[in-house]
């Protein structure tokens, strides 16, 4: 599989939660959370997922944001080309899947819509990638209007790697 488009970055990314900023910690806690719902068949993590994004934006802007990282994650679980990898949400690790979809949400939030279509296509199916796009758009612009912006981690150079090859979607935690 060719290397992932975070390959070829101009900063380092992350390695494990206690380098994220609270922005990027919100986003892979509630990726980790809703995966984990959608494993178990336990609401009991999606409600944990729609508290928080109502604590984090308010009432209004905290659903309006939960149905955009709903779709998110639909569409990875819809066109994924891989199985996608997620921590248990107390992990204090990090894997290169969390790090894209923050970088991914990162990316709509700086309108650096190039690199965000190298991400979506690189994790997501050709016909999946405008679907990923459109969802991280919609929730990094409500995250940015209650000033919960996201850093730019990784530079426009990160573009230079070919497609990996199409395999079963899926989750799996570790």
């Amino acid at each position: 599989m060719p290397p992932s488009p975070l390959d070829d970055r101009q900063t380092p990314w992350p390695t494990t939660m206690a380098e994220l900023a609270p922005s990027e910690r919100f986003i892979v806690w509630s990726f980790r959370r809703w995966v984990r719902g959608l494993r178990d068949n336990d609401y009991s993590h999606w409600s944990l997922v729609s508290d928080e994004f109502t604590r984090q934006l308010g009432e209004v802007d905290g659903q309006e944001a939960l149905s955009g990282f709903a779709r998110l994650v639909m569409g990875l679980q819809r066109h994924a080309r891989r199985p996608v990898r997620v921590h248990w949400p107390c992990c204090p690790g990090l894997g290169v899947d969390e790090v894209l979809i923050v970088c991914l949400v990162a990316s709509c939030q700086h309108h650096e819509s190039r690199f965000a279509k190298r991400l979506a296509e690189w994790v997501v199916k050709c016909g999946g990638a405008s679907e990923l796009i459109m969802a991280c758009k919609y929730l990094a612009l409500i995250m940015h209007r209650r000033s919960l912006d996201l850093p730019m981690r990784t530079g426009t150079t990160a573009m230079k790697f070919k497609m990996p090859p199409a395999k079963l979607s899926g989750a799996t935690m570790h």
